[in-house]
């Protein structure tokens, strides 16, 4: 890898322009500074523009515009009717920008007045409004959520294949995740080449399994350590086609055509994630496709009863709810809410829950698997997890998914993780995985290396004695190099924690292949979930690790690191 991590965080954001966002059927209309206000009212009522570029009687562009809001303004100034005013009376002067303006640094400005002016030169060649931004990146963020609901259904149908196989899932996790894989595969042969060429005798059949065991230790080996929701889109798909009756072609002798299909997906999911331009038409179709396609094609989990009862002591009895839902979705949630204690799975149609709500569902909750994730910044989702339920098994062929209850403590995991993203969301420097809370421990936030987001993550987790953990968590993938990076960090302790501002834990974790260092605070997640305190310092620590090991981790140039 021979880029650093600074030059890839400025190629991905210079990605979108405003000529991104010009609409190519634009048609501009302009008013000489001559002409009565009174015509430029006119001219922007009859076409619903909100303001009107100005030129002079030779057709100059006079780097100026009228808007209803300068018209306002000079007549309170001034005192006088509309009919008094001319055109150069009222006219504001604005700032302009040329076609490849970075349009995430102008957001700000679009916003202010509700416009942007894009020249080239001297003239005047469109103008790039609110409505323009929130249109493309409606069609953004559709795109993300197709993606989203490809990757839902891929896990729905790993689930489906694995169903009641808990052994076979970890075990086609950990090959398709261990890094080391390729080279235990090749010990042996390289062990008895060394042998032969040392002039020793190599033993004539397989070598002793403990030598090879306490081989590889030596090695320092990556091992595979990720857990199911935390696999990436395409270690999702690999994981898939480890199953014998992974979905194929009905024609193919393999899964090579539908593996394909979903590099092709994989693809544009990196384009979105990474700011690489929008999608073209071509693409859209394919990523559509690929989701029918799916929907079809792919193996569901097991239907769920309607109501699976549990038996639960008397003890155990759902305590009465101290509030009432609220909100477009509360029927949901108070049906959900008078579901006895015993019932852990209730299973509903589409059509089941608007007749709940006696409401129609949102085209969207038809068309994208993601309106039914479990993110609780969504109104619907935010119903259900609110009374403690997630949904699972949605089919969007059958429109029917399951709920079942949450574990308290999941829900509380989620609630403060799914909070801190929306905190962090707001510093525009802090590079946000924002992923979904799963209701772990545990939450990555950010990876410092894109090319492999596992070697270096900024993540927060409840550890044990009752305490929230900021961490940078380090992970090359071999013991040895993990440790030397570890240690060349903390050679730059005393600058590193001058610049962080407090002290720092730094744990070697010998025991074990990664290191972190980290930063403490008491908390426990069911009495602090709602803490605002606690979450503005949890933010507050995570840019801050960002903003001083980010720039550490490229001066000690991470990337080339022996591994």
């Amino acid at each position: 890898m021979s880029c650093s991590l600074r030059s890839t965080r400025i190629t991905k954001s210079v990605a979108f322009t405003l000529d991104d966002l010009l609409p190519t059927d634009q048609q501009l209309r302009t008013i000489q500074t001559h002409e009565p206000v009174s015509r430029a009212i006119d001219i922007m009522h009859q076409h619903g523009f909100g303001q009107l570029p100005v030129i002079d009687g030779l057709g100059n562009f006079q780097v100026a515009v009228v808007t209803f809001e300068s018209i306002l303004r000079a007549v309170q100034a001034f005192g006088v009717p509309i009919v008094s005013l001319a055109v150069h009376d009222v006219a504001q002067n604005l700032r302009t920008y040329p076609r490849d303006a970075d349009l995430l640094a102008t957001l700000d400005d679009i916003h202010r007045e509700n416009f942007a002016l894009i020249v080239e030169g001297t003239k005047l060649v469109g103008i790039v409004t609110t409505a323009d931004v929130a249109t493309y990146f409606r069609g953004y963020a559709e795109d993300l959520m197709q993606i989203e609901g490809i990757e839902a259904r891929l896990k729905d149908a790993i689930r489906a294949l694995y169903f009641g196989d808990d052994i076979g899932l970890d075990s086609a996790i950990a090959a398709v995740t261990d890094r080391g894989a390729e080279i235990r595969k090749r010990l042996p042969n390289v062990i008895k080449a060394y042998l032969e060429k040392a002039n020793f005798a190599a033993p004539s059949e397989n070598l002793d399994p403990n030598a090879l065991v306490d081989a590889e230790k030596r090695l320092g080996l990556p091992t595979a350590a990720k857990s199911f929701e935390d696999l990436a889109l395409d270690e999702f798909i690999n994981v898939l086609f480890r199953h014998p009756r992974a979905p194929k072609l009905s024609s193919a002798k393999d899964v090579s055509e539908l593996r394909g299909l979903l590099q092709k997906v994989r693809d544009v999911r990196n384009k979105l994630a990474h700011f690489r331009g929008e999608l073209t038409a071509e693409e859209r179709r394919i990523v559509q496709f690929a989701a029918e396609w799916l929907e079809r094609n792919v193996p569901v989990a097991p239907a769920e009863a309607p109501g699976i009862l549990v038996h639960v002591p008397e003890d155990m009895e759902r305590e009465e709810s101290d509030s009432t839902p609220r909100g477009s979705y509360a029927q949901l949630a108070l049906h959900l809410q008078s579901q006895p204690t015993v019932i852990i799975t209730v299973t509903l149609t589409f059509q089941d829950i608007e007749d709940i709500l006696s409401a129609k569902l949102p085209p969207s909750a038809y068309e994208h698997r993601a309106w039914w994730s479990n993110d609780p910044t969504k109104p619907q989702s935010a119903a259900w997890l609110e009374e403690g339920w997630r949904t699972t098994s949605v089919n969007m062929t059958e429109r029917r998914l399951s709920f079942v209850r949450t574990d308290v403590r999941e829900q509380a995991y989620i609630k403060f993780f799914a909070k801190l993203n929306a905190r962090i969301a707001r510093e525009t420097d802090f590079p946000l995985r924002n992923t979904s809370p799963q209701g772990q421990s545990w939450h990555n936030l950010a990876s410092l290396d894109e090319s492999r987001p596992d070697l270096a993550m900024i993540a927060a987790s409840f550890a044990r004695g009752k305490r929230l953990r900021i961490e940078l968590y380090l992970d090359v993938g071999e013991k040895e190099a993990t440790k030397k990076l570890f240690d060349r960090l903390k050679a730059r302790q005393t600058g590193i924690e001058r610049m962080v501002g407090e002290p720092l834990e730094w744990e070697r974790l010998d025991e074990r292949r990664a290191c972190r260092v980290a930063v403490y605070t008491k908390a426990q997640v069911l009495a602090d979930a709602e803490s605002p305190t606690l979450l503005e310092w949890a933010a507050q620590r995570a840019t801050t690790f960002y903003r001083v090991f980010e720039p550490e981790l490229v001066a000690l140039n991470m990337a080339t690191i022996e591994r």
